[in-house]
């Protein structure tokens, strides 16, 4: 006779604290100076270099035109601002990219006494959590964002920053970076893709060769599971439909 052992694996709610920070790095890899904060996600140091934290996407200031700035931008600035003093020095701990394509250093940011910015803004709902390649503490990231958004902190109070249904997708969305809920409703393997179809008629398609890195998702029974979905929308062959090339873009959601 067969002994069948499941190991159930528990989701623990992340609570991020000042200086009990949850994603701890082996080591840094430099000490800096800051000078000031450019917006929710971004810092200047006193060597002139922009430090972009990993991992995080906080609402965009427009500059140019600031009643176009996203909602909560500004509250997101002033919240990061009020931790973080000129001369101040930061600890930088660095993932596989190093700079993006502005140029920007990309760096996890800690303070002396340990306190994770990137958590400190998710924790409080000033920002989301994003995945652009560097992704060491995604999974840490993101759980610290699911506890935000489940208590409805700060920008998860705006209607703005809901996922959106499949029937409230317009061309406006076309080819912009959205969140989309809904039901999985089916599965197709066509072409070079896995796809799995939300509310019958909007496509997620994972490719082929990444499919190992979702594994996780895949084994599961999705099959009407309430799931959040994101990515660039696009239209194609009357569907809409994105592209997930990382696991993070297709989060499991409670049922209601």
């Amino acid at each position: 006779m067969k002994t069948i052992i499941v190991i159930l694996v528990l989701l623990v709610p992340f609570v991020a604290r000042a200086g009990e920070s949850l994603c701890v790095p082996t080591q840094y890899d430099e000490v800096v100076q800051f000078e000031s904060v450019l917006d929710g996600d971004t810092i200047k140091l006193t060597d002139d270099r922009n430090i972009r934290l990993i991992g995080i996407d906080a609402p965009e200031i427009d500059r140019n035109y600031p009643e176009l700035s996203e909602p909560f931008a500004n509250q997101a600035r002033q919240f990061l601002q009020q931790y973080l003093q000129s001369g101040q020095k930061l600890n930088l701990a660095f993932d596989r990219k190093r700079l993006d394509p502005q140029g920007k250093t990309l760096a996890y940011v800690y303070t002396d006494d340990g306190t994770h910015l990137q958590e400190l803004m998710l924790s409080s709902g000033y920002a989301k959590a994003r995945v652009y390649q560097n992704d060491y503490f995604w999974q840490c990231l993101a759980g610290v964002e699911r506890e935000a958004r489940n208590n409805r902190l700060g920008l998860w109070r705006f209607p703005a920053y809901q996922p959106m249904t499949v029937d409230q997708i317009t061309r406006e969305d076309l080819n912009r970076w959205r969140e989309v809920r809904g039901v999985v409703t089916g599965f197709e393997r066509k072409g070079q893709h896995i796809w799995l179809i939300i509310d019958e008629k909007f496509y997620v398609g994972i490719p082929r060769e990444e499919s190992g890195k979702f594994s996780n998702i895949l084994n599961l029974n999705l099959l009407e599971s309430p799931v959040i979905v994101r990515g660039e929308l696009y239209y194609s062959y009357k569907k809409w439909q994105l592209i997930s090339y990382h696991p993070s873009q297709i989060s499991l959601q409670n049922t209601p």
